[in-house]
Order: C-alpha cells, then sequence, then structure tokens
C-alpha cells in the first residue's frame, strides 16, 4: 500500500465544510450518505486518526470527522481554552452540519473521549450510543507510557522521522510492526500542526463527571497495552458506578491508538455496538 496514496485517497472522498472557531473556522470532513456517525480525534491529531476506521463505515453511514480547534487544520481556540470550550465549539459546529433534532452515534479517542463525553453532555438526547475509545477525563493514573521527544527544530527528514516513531512507539502503538508508513504519514502531518496541549486535562474527572449526565448508550473500548493499561479495572469501575450499563472492552496486543493498531476488531466492535 501506497501510504501517501491511501492516506490523499481517502481526504478526496470527503466534503469540506468549515464553522465558526475563534476567529477563524473549524474544518470537517464529511463521507457518505446515512445516519450520522461522528469521529473526535485524540490530541496531536486530526481527522486521520480514524483513517482505518472511516473506509469501514462511509458506505452505508455519513461518516463527520473534524480537526478539534487547536489541531489539524482548525483555527486556534480563543484563550484562555479549556476542554469545556473547545467541547462548546464542537457541539456548536454540529448544530451548523446536522437537522435539527437529528439523533447521531459518536466516538471520541483519548482527548477526542473526553471532548466527545462532553460534547454529548451538551447535545442531550440527540446522542444516541457514545463509543469511547483509551479516553482520558477519567481520573486516576497512566503508566504504560515512555516520554514523548520534542520535534527537532530545523531537524533533518531522518531526524523527524526518528522522532516521530519514537513517540508512536512510547504513546501509542504497542507493536513496533505497526508503526507503517502510513501510521509515520499520518504523525508526521499531524504532530505539528499541534497547538493545543491536551496531557494536562488527561487525569482530570471531566468525562467522568460528564457521563453522570449523558442518557446515550456508553460503550470504551481499550487497547490491552493502551497508556492506562496498568489501571484499565479502575477505568472499568468508574464507568460503572457513574453509567452501569455501560459496555466496555479491552482488545488483546493492541496499545492506546487501538482504532489503528486493531482497525478490524474495533471496526466490528463499532460496528455491533450503533447497530
Amino acid at each position: 500500500m501506497d501510504a501517501e496514496a491511501f492516506f490523499n485517497g481517502v481526504d478526496a472522498r470527503s466534503r469540506r465544510v468549515e464553522t465558526p472557531c475563534g476567529d477563524g473556522h473549524m474544518v470537517w470532513r464529511i463521507w457518505g450518505q446515512g445516519a450520522p456517525l461522528v469521529f473526535i480525534h485524540g490530541g496531536a491529531g486530526a481527522w486521520s486518526h480514524w483513517i482505518r476506521n472511516i473506509p469501514e463505515f462511509e458506505g452505508g453511514r455519513m461518516v463527520i470527522a473534524p480537526d478539534l480547534p487547536g489541531l489539524g487544520e482548525s483555527a486556534s481556540p480563543p484563550k484562555p481554552y479549556t476542554p469545556e470550550s473547545i467541547a462548546k465549539i464542537a457541539a456548536d459546529g454540529l448544530h451548523h452540519l446536522l437537522p435539527p433534532g437529528a439523533q447521531f452515534d459518536m466516538v471520541g479517542f483519548s482527548f477526542g473521549g473526553m471532548i466527545s463525553g462532553l460534547m454529548a453532555s451538551l447535545h442531550g438526547a440527540r446522542v444516541r450510543t457514545l463509543t469511547l475509545m483509551g479516553p482520558s477525563g477519567l481520573g486516576g493514573q497512566f503508566g504504560n507510557i515512555r516520554p514523548p521527544v520534542r520535534l527537532p527544530q530545523g531537524g533533518t527528514q531522518e531526524e523527524l522521522a526518528a522522532a516521530h516513531r519514537h513517540n508512536l512507539a512510547a504513546i501509542m502503538l504497542h507493536d513496533p510492526a505497526k508503526i507503517d508508513d502510513l501510521a509515520m504519514h499520518v504523525q508526521a502531518i499531524n504532530a505539528p500542526r499541534t497547538r493545543v496541549l491536551s496531557p494536562e486535562h488527561a487525569m482530570s474527572e471531566k468525562l467522568l463527571n460528564a457521563l453522570r449526565e449523558i442518557p446515550a448508550r456508553v460503550c470504551s473500548i481499550w487497547g490491552e497495552f493502551d497508556i492506562s493499561s496498568p489501571h484499565l479495572q479502575h477505568r472499568r469501575d468508574v464507568i460503572a458506578d457513574v453509567h452501569p450499563s455501560a459496555e466496555f472492552y479491552i482488545i488483546p496486543g493492541a496499545g492506546h491508538w487501538v482504532q489503528y493498531e486493531a482497525a478490524d476488531e474495533t471496526n466490528a466492535l463499532l460496528r455491533k455496538f450503533i447497530a
């Protein structure tokens, strides 16, 4: 597979829409037709965190994937920004994109898991299902993580590639063999555009508090070796405490970017949950 050609092909099939974001615009991409399925990406990412999931669903659903404020191609949010203010911008954007009262399914990854929960608390009954993949904002600790490295300013292509590979291994992917050309291409495009820092909110309970107010059916999907993996039982317990009917799945052998590293298994679980 030619990674750049595959990436560009998925992008080219989308329709680009812009909604207000501070002094600029939040960028959304939309594929296909049908019941809306909204993907919210993680920190230092963009729509392409879902590069291996969009093709699975675009044939029968309207797949909607934004670049969150301050990430990807979207404008930065007004300062001082918070997860709540970012979620409000994104939630307002969905009001522009969807007909009044239209229900949708939403999926959030990592920082986007917290943001999707906050968005769901604003949209209420419009959110039919909420699927969280390795979400932050549940309190507790992280353990299965190595310190990332800064991208070298003015570095050579080899130095930049080494930094991207290190960071993918340190945070995102468990199996080194899964750090393929497509993962590297996604990381190389997204990471330098990061203007909103998400780790400072990761151990908050912002998602946990939002879940108390969400009427939607809830599911969470985790890689066995997620950055939270030493504390997955804590995650299971706190979610069950505030949302007793929530479903909880662990995919063996996968890391934090579970929907990429174990795309087939993740897509199957998601398809079953939102059916």
